[in-house]
């Protein structure tokens, strides 16, 4: 029987040596180092996930495997006009809210819709309130595409998910919600930080 022992890094996962500096930052703040060194592969991740984000490459390649003709940015502009994942409130959409949950020119925008428009995607209609106004809505064939598309990443993730229990699941879910506002919430000490520094120059 071996006598080898695990170390708390490996019980964590970790597949990598984080840098000396980096533990050092995380210990300062008053983490012990087995939660510093998670906290590097965390980092690490999430890195990895942004790359992928990025490059969108799956989104790409589910967006292709419909076959209709239509490519990522086609698939951006339809949901932008279905509103995905969108705070607005607006019931009618125009090209400039196009723009403006799309976070891109407008002239580009106006592109887009016109793309889709050509491709049978979506329609240009009148304003419910001012007739001169000219709003978009999905057609039956715009509505089906994203209808396919939304239900093949949910069978992607729901299958790549599959060897997780139940309780990994919710517990998963709980602590990436709890961790996605990491960022909003360091915003508060920038302030914080840029005063120590300023501490630090003037005893130099």
């Amino acid at each position: 029987m071996s006598d080898k022992t695990t170390s708390p890094s490996d019980q964590i996962g970790c597949h990598f040596q984080a840098e000396d500096a980096q533990l050092e930052v995380f210990e300062r703040e008053g983490l012990s180092r087995q939660a510093a060194q998670a906290i590097a592969e965390i980092d690490v991740t999430m890195q990895r996930i942004r790359r992928g984000i990025s490059k969108r490459e799956f989104a790409a390649a589910l967006v292709a495997s419909l076959g209709a003709g239509a490519e990522l940015q086609h698939l951006d502009a339809m949901g932008a006009i279905a509103n995905w994942g969108h705070q607005s409130a607006e019931t009618e959409v125009t090209v400039g809210l196009v723009a403006e949950r799309l976070n891109i020119d407008p002239s580009r925008a106006s592109r887009l819709v016109a793309e889709i428009v050509d491709k049978g995607f979506a329609r240009r209609v009148a304003s419910q309130g001012d007739a001169r106004r000219i709003c978009l809505e999905l057609t039956e064939a715009g509505h089906e595409f994203t209808r396919k598309f939304r239900e093949r990443k949910w069978r992607m993730l729901a299958r790549s998910m599959s060897t997780w229990n139940e309780d990994e699941i919710v517990t998963f879910a709980r602590l990436l919600e709890r961790f996605s506002h990491w960022g909003r919430d360091g915003l508060s000490v920038v302030a914080e930080f840029e005063d120590a520094d300023q501490e630090m120059a003037e005893v130099k």
